[in-house]
């Protein structure tokens, strides 16, 4: 067992501290399996309910999240839980199972609802129920073909059976706040290396891909080699027409420098100036191949590059946040195809466009909106960045993370940045992705 999994008389001393707060001020979940509480008096605790690894925490500092969530638990938990009174706090069917009910007082009627959080292995769960412990939502829906115990919306919720052992008792707690933030660093201190761990690996895969392909390809200036022989012929014929036989499969003609050139005769030539033409258009085909060659490989090489600023930038992060916001997952698209000039991730919900490139830079300055937030690094060459508004106010944490992530993928030197932000309807591209921009305010972001 993990040293941060929750154990029960963990969760009983939690449970006695908890039940000091009267109030819960906000709620809502900053990750699949985590909810974030803040009671009365800003007190903030995080239940963490990864199946097998579960456990409650403080974090000493707040962060961003990397996309609010909207499936019908979080509407569900939202509506029944935020700002409400507490009624009671209390540990359930003497298991790892704290339930918290509330009532919530609107003009002509109170709502009673409670929030069971299941700290049990492979069960955990956090389960919404009415006053009459049916079960309005729950992270995990159980049906009666997955367990005996049913968690189902509009059924009303039985309690588990009670565990066969009994739980080992533990000390108490002196300084519960201080205890929870170190369960937090030991969880973090693992959690940060496998993060890393795993988007590294997933970004030097796609390097391995990219490189394999960059070896595939034909080189440039080999075909312009081939496309300068393939003229030569067709204006050699041209000048030897006459003198070269008609029927012949392979052809020997003396160039004006007196070198003896040899080639075969294309079997689809009719004639000897069909011949030259079929030999200009291999030309111009060798020639078109050449440039398409010498783009693939620079895009290729691009997308190299931008994926080791990649790696750069989740070696340099130093917070759970920072590579949650890095790490390649499943990204959220739009309608189209990926664009392939610039990469997007997201903050709170919004969408963080960068430049991979110059001509990303120049597509993204090209593209945004006038109320978007253009960021630069401060009088360094940098990577462009854009936060999409769609009209909606942008905190400073998201433009701290913003900004950091237009240091990050600009320098791979650690230290404190200067990032000048601004409307970009304030930006005026010069030439190229160079820019002069105005009514501009700066951040400081460490890297």
């Amino acid at each position: 067992m993990k040293s941060y999994t929750l154990k029960y008389w963990e969760l009983v001393e939690i449970s006695k501290y908890l039940q000091q707060f009267k109030k819960i001020h906000s709620i809502y979940r900053t990750d699949y399996n985590t909810i974030r509480i803040e009671f009365d008096k800003r007190n903030i605790f995080y239940f963490n309910l990864q199946r097998g690894n579960s456990f409650i925490y403080i974090k000493p500092y707040e962060g961003v999240r990397r996309e609010k969530l909207n499936a019908p638990f979080d509407t569900m938990l939202s509506n029944r839980f935020q700002k409400t009174e507490i009624e009671k706090i209390e540990i359930i069917n003497e298991d790892k199972i704290l339930r918290i009910t509330t009532k919530s007082f609107h003009k002509y009627k109170t709502t009673t609802s409670s929030i069971q959080f299941e700290f049990t292995g492979k069960h955990t769960n956090a389960i919404l129920l009415d006053e009459n412990l049916v079960v309005l939502e729950a992270l995990h829906h159980i049906t009666e073909y997955q367990s005996i115990r049913v968690v189902q919306i509009g059924r009303k919720l039985e309690n588990p059976p009670k565990p066969k052992f009994q739980f080992q008792s533990g000390k108490e707690i002196e300084d519960i706040r201080e205890y929870l933030i170190s369960k937090y660093w030991k969880y973090v201190e693992e959690r940060i290396s496998q993060l890393k761990i795993k988007g590294i690996k997933k970004l030097l895969s796609k390097i391995e891909k990219l490189q394999n392909r960059l070896e595939s390809i034909e080189s440039e200036e080999k075909l312009l080699e081939e496309s300068r022989r393939a003229k030569k012929i067709g204006e050699l014929i041209l000048i030897r027409l006459n003198s070269i036989p008609k029927y012949s499969d392979e052809v020997e003609l003396v160039d004006l420098e007196g070198n003896t050139i040899k080639f075969q005769r294309p079997k689809e030539a009719k004639s000897n100036t069909h011949m030259a033409d079929i030999f200009f258009n291999l030309a111009k085909r060798l020639e078109k191949k050449s440039i398409n060659s010498r783009v693939e490989r620079e895009n290729i090489l691009e997308k190299i590059e931008f994926l080791e600023k990649q790696i750069q930038a989740i070696q340099n992060s130093s917070t759970i946040e920072e590579i949650e916001i890095i790490t390649p997952k499943q990204e959220k698209r739009e309608r189209g195809e990926e664009n392939l000039s610039i990469a997007t991730f997201w903050i709170e919900g919004h969408k963080v466009m960068i430049g991979k490139s110059e001509k990303g830079n120049i597509e993204l300055l090209e593209n945004s909106k006038s109320n978007d937030i253009w960021l630069h690094l401060k009088d360094i060459p940098s990577a462009h960045v854009i936060i999409r508004t769609d009209r909606r106010e942008v905190k400073k944490g998201i433009l701290i993370e913003a900004g950091k992530l237009c240091a990050k993928f600009s320098t791979s030197e650690k230290g404190s940045y200067l990032v000048d932000y601004t409307k970009r309807k304030y930006v005026r591209i010069q030439k190229g992705s160079k820019v002069l921009y105005t009514n501009y305010k700066t951040i400081e972001v460490e890297i």
